[in-house]
This record gives C-alpha cells, structure tokens and sequence, in this order.
C-alpha cells in the first residue's frame, strides 16, 4: 500500500507541488492534458488486457470470495494496481480505497494458497488483507477491521477478529513509518456537541439530503451498467469528455477532492454554487465507476458527504464549528448509506479527524439514512447492487458457511497403512489397536481392509495352512490381497473445508475415499460419515 501510494502521488506532487488531490492548482491545459490522457492510456490498456483480468474491485473481491473460495488470481491484482494508479493520476473523479481492497485481499489469498491453509484460514487471511490495505490508505485500524466484516463479508466473524486486528495495527504503524502521518482533515474546533432540537432539525434535512444524494449515486451507476457490453472507447470517451468539462468549469470535482473540503473546514468558502459541486461530483464519479473505469467510492462519498453536511450546516447559518461538524455528519452518512456500513463510517470519521465529540448525532444520521435508503429506496450497498446484477449472490448460505468453517478431520477416520506383505507378528499388533481401517498398495492402487477382517483370517491359521501365507527371508508372513477381498479406493488431496469434501462427493457419485493428509499418512472419510456430522451438528 505504501509503494501504491508512492506511484499515485509521487507524480501528482511533481505537478501540483505540496498539497496532492489539488487539481485545481493546476492550469486548465493540464487538468485537461492530464484526464484525457488517463482516460486514452486506460482503454488501451483494457483493449489489450484479456477480458477475464479486466475483472478488479470490491464486488470482485466478494465474488472470489464467495463463489470461489477466495482464490483471486494474481494478474487480475496487477491490473488493477496500475489501471488504478492511471486513473488517479490523470484526475478521474475515484478513490484510491477499491483498488487498495483487491491488491490486500489478493495478497492474503496468495499467501493462504501457498501455505496451503484450509478454507477458514483463506478467509481469515483474505480478511486481514482487507483490513491492512484500508488501515494502510487511511491509517484507521479499527475502521480497516470494521469495514472487512460489514463490507466484504457482510456480517461480524468472531473467530476472526485478533488475526484481523494484529494485521490491522501493523499495517497503520508500517504505513505511519513509511509515507508519515496522513492528518486528510485536521479538526480541532470541536470541543464538545450541544444536544438540542435545531440540532437534530438539521441533521434530519442532512439525512434526507444524504439520502437522495446516495439514490442519486446508485441509480446512476445502475443506468451505467447496462452498457459494459459496449466498447471501452466508447464507455472511456464518455468518462473523458465528462472529466474535461469538469477540469475546465468546475476543478473542484476532480480526484478525490479533499483540498475543496479541507478549505471549508478551514473557513474558506467557495466563490460558486456548493451545491452545484456536490451534484457534480456525485455524478461524475458515478459516471467514471459506472462506465467502468477501476477506481474506489469510499474517499468520493466522504467529500460528497462532507460538503453535503457544509450545505446543510450553510443554510442553518452556523458557525465555522458547526460546519466542521455538520462535515463530520454528512461524511459518515453518506458512506454508510452508500455501503450499508454504519460501524464502519462511524469510526472512520472518528479515526480520520482524531474527533470523538460527534459520536451521538453520528449515530443519528447513520442509522435514520441507513434505514431509510432501505425502506424507501430499496437500496443494499452499492457493490451488493452491482453483483446482483450480475446476476450473483453477494452471501452464502449458512450451511455452505458452516460446512467452510470445518475442515475433514472431524469426519476422518485413521487408516494404518501397511505393505502388500505384511509379517505375521505385525498383524496380530493390531488386536490391540483403535484403527478400523488399514491399506496397502497393490500395484499403482490402495485397497482398503477393516481390521477385523485381517484379524478374522489370521484366525484361519487353526485350520491349517493358508493360500495367503508367504514365507520370506525366514519370516512367515502374509499377503493381505490373496487373504482378502480388498476394494481400490481413491486417494486425493486433503480438501479445504467440508464443502469441498461434500462437492467431491457430489461429483464423483462415491462414498469413500482415502484423504492424503501428509506424504505417507492417510485417513479415510465416507459420505456417511459426512452425513452423520451434518444430522448431529444440525
């Protein structure tokens, strides 16, 4: 994250001087030069690129992860870092935060397949690249935390929460040590919120005005989507000229846009209509996600929340500390709304301004905009919407996540194995043995035997000499194939969870197999065995 950070702003600082996202510094020529050449590098890119890695982002992270098994394959990662990087730079109207999502998961995706974890530990892992990666962009742990449940897993996951948070915390203090300290806002005339009724007035016209801000960002995404069948230079053209006729009339909207804000935090107010920049910004980036161009929405819906809030804050003819916390509140809000993350905006506001002091109107406005983009709108989170429709579940079912959650081993049974010739001192060891199964190699197959069985036709000997007795290097021994009928069985990898076990099942139309758990180790697993630990968990 540090090293994608350094490619985005290292050349934007160059250009712009000390303060970055701050297009408007720049000459008209060069907002302009700069976004169409983004836009022209972009769909070349996408022209030679294989369709299948043009795949990138959050809704293809929640893809992978649930229709998939987490597996996210690398070069789909390394397309998005540099379509990405272009992207910011040239200007668009994105976030750097997706972008950060698919390069973390991935790397915790890789790392898991490499150690060869079962499926728990490939989404544990998964997690903790999410939550590092947003740690790392924004250097907000709990926040990084919050955001890989109510975002990509859509629900809270105790057994995962201190390797997620372990990585959490690092993550911020690598990123603390490598770029500095990132102070996005710096709010310090909020000292303490005074409750009262022309409060929460305003914040319930901010809600209604986050909430059909959000609709707005939604609906034209979702009017955009129906055209990703049609070609990039046509879907980047459309972002290209949208982008340059914001460079010229309104710079303010290009980027993430955090300078704008910053300055009216600061005291500073804009010469032109606010409202006409939240309407374009809202719809500019919407536009640029929409038509498919790889970028985040989390930074986008905090500036289009936050001078939403400096609108609301404006009309009420507050004082420059109400503004700061009108900002606060229309921040959160809107990316709850957006996202369908109430926890999640609540401390990223909390984490980002090192302010606690809006805690209680937070609340307020995030769970009434929450509610009411859901009641009224009938809106999820964005990246729900955009897999629904693609016509893909954003969950799974809570027997599919139960049978991920385990591995085999509770339904594996021991499997001692043995040669084909096996002496006969070694086979009556196995009266006092716990193993029900034993197997052997004959030829380039296992076969299975239960070990009374053996035991059964070792008795054999009372009667006389059997077929099965062999007599090598002056042992007696016996040849476990020509005692018994045995049965091939199959062998195969340990799989990553039940779920892979019992789609194996599923496929093949078998009911026993023998799971290789290490090099010479074996244990045997039966789909009634299966069955009986599904029925007894319930």
């Amino acid at each position: 994250m540090a090293f994608f950070y350094a490619v985005i702003y290292l050349p934007t600082r160059s250009l712009i001087g000390s303060d970055f996202d701050s297009f408007e510094l720049l000459s008209v020529e060069w907002r302009i030069g700069l976004s169409l050449s983004a836009c022209v590098v972009l769909a070349l890119l996408f022209t030679v690129v294989p369709r299948k890695l043009q795949k990138v982002g959050v809704p293809y992270v929640i893809e992978r992860l649930n229709h998939h098994h987490g597996n996210l394959p690398v070069w789909n990662a390394v397309v998005q870092f540099f379509s990405a990087a272009i992207a910011l730079v040239g200007g668009l109207s994105i976030g750097k935060e997706g972008p950060a999502v698919h390069l973390g998961a991935t790397l915790g995706g890789y790392l898991a397949e490499k150690a060869k974890l079962p499926q728990y530990g490939v989404e544990t892992l998964l997690a903790c690249g999410v939550a590092g990666a947003i740690s790392a962009i924004f250097q907000t742990p709990l926040a990084g935390v919050l955001f890989a449940f109510e975002v990509i897993f859509l629900e809270y996951r105790q057994r995962y929460v201190l390797p997620v948070l372990l990585s959490s915390v690092i993550a911020t203090i690598v990123s603390h040590y490598v770029i500095g300290p990132l102070d996005i806002f710096s709010i310090e005339s909020i000292s303490s919120v005074l409750l009262s009724t022309d409060l929460f007035v305003a914040c319930s016209i901010l809600v209604v005005v986050i909430v059909l801000l959000s609709a707005l960002f939604l609906h034209t995404q979702k009017s955009l989507w129906r055209f990703s069948g049609v070609s990039i230079w046509w879907r980047f053209l459309l972002v290209a000229i949208a982008t340059t006729l914001a460079a010229i009339y309104l710079p303010e909207s290009l980027g993430s846009g955090y300078l704008s804000l910053s300055r009216l935090l600061s005291g500073d107010l804009v010469l032109y209509s606010l409202l006409l920049l939240i309407v374009v910004k809202t719809v500019l980036t919407a536009l640029t996600i929409g038509l498919g161009i790889p970028g985040g929405m989390i930074g986008p819906t905090f500036i289009i929340g936050g001078l939403a809030g400096v609108q609301v804050a404006l009309v009420f003819d507050n004082n420059v500390a109400d503004i700061a916390l009108f900002a606060l509140l229309g921040m959160a809000a809107m990316m709850a709304a957006c996202f369908q993350a109430p926890l999640t905006a609540l401390v990223a506001i909390i984490e980002m301004t090192h302010s606690s002091a809006a805690i209680v109107p937070a609340l307020f406005v995030i769970v009434l905009a929450c509610l009411l983009v859901r009641v009224f709108c009938h809106q999820e989170s964005v990246f729900v919407e955009r897999l629904s429709f693609m016509g893909m579940s954003s969950t799974i079912s809570p027997f599919q996540r139960y049978l991920r959650h385990h591995t085999v081993k509770p339904v594996a049974e021991e499997v001692l194995m043995f040669p084909e010739v096996v002496s006969i001192e070694r086979v009556k060891d196995l009266a006092s043995s716990m193993v029900d199964y034993i197997a052997f190699e004959h030829g380039d197959e296992l076969r299975l035997l239960r070990r009374k069985a053996v035991l059964d036709a070792l008795i054999m000997l009372d009667q006389g000499p059997q077929i099965w007795l062999v007599s090598e290097e002056d042992k007696v021994k016996m040849n476990l194939s020509l005692a018994l009928d045995s049965v091939s069985i199959p062998v195969i990898d340990e799989p990553s969870s039940l779920e892979a076990m019992l789609a194996w099942f599923q496929e093949t139309g078998l009911t026993e197999v023998l799971v290789s758990t290490s090099s010479d180790s074996y244990s045997l697993v039966s789909r009634h065995r299966v069955d009986q630990f599904l029925l007894k968990s319930d």
